[in-house]
């Protein structure tokens, strides 16, 4: 019997933990959830206040999406044009990029919108499609994009975001 690889899922464990810890240090309660709950992964909560988060974590290389998840995109043939930003996008959501380090004390963190992620996905993927003559050449119908860490640098460490949204009052 062939033996189930988990190192999506592990990564995925490693960085909800990490981002919980974290945020405990920063003296923000944080859990997450045990099972699949659509564009939330852990709750922060502070001083009666509680947010989402979506965390998405790496060890190496670029963190993948689906673009159509960000944008509408229309297909003539094997074409695909980029029509607008999706409508039903929570842009506000916060995102936290998950970068696992070798060793403890390695692991980097960048803190957006889901917005600022939109527009980085939008560019990354007209950019890519722009190059192949709007036809991607394995599998033209595939709408995956890839974002690199070095892409989230101007987020790294940028805790602030939950701080604020935290201390919102609404």
């Amino acid at each position: 019997m062939k033996q189930r690889n988990f190192q999506t899922q592990l990564a995925g464990q490693i960085g909800e933990s990490l981002v919980v810890a974290e945020l405990g240090r920063r003296g923000i309660v944080a859990t997450a959830f045990a099972g699949n709950v659509p564009d939330i992964d852990l709750l922060a909560y502070r001083a009666g206040r509680t947010i989402a988060l979506q965390v998405k974590s790496v060890r190496t290389g670029s963190i993948s999406f689906d673009a159509k998840r960000f944008m509408t995109i229309e297909f003539e043939g094997d074409r695909q044009f980029i029509t607008g930003a999706s409508p039903v996008l929570n842009a506000a959501l916060i995102f936290v990029v998950v970068s696992i380090g070798q060793q403890s004390g390695a692991d980097r963190f960048f803190i957006l919108e889901q917005g600022a992620l939109q527009q980085i996905i939008q560019v990354n993927h007209s950019e890519w499609l722009a190059k192949h003559g709007g036809i991607r050449p394995k599998n033209p119908q595939s709408t995956h994009t890839a974002v690199s860490i070095a892409q989230f640098d101007r987020f790294r460490d940028n805790w602030s975001l939950i701080e604020r949204r935290l201390s919102e009052e609404h």
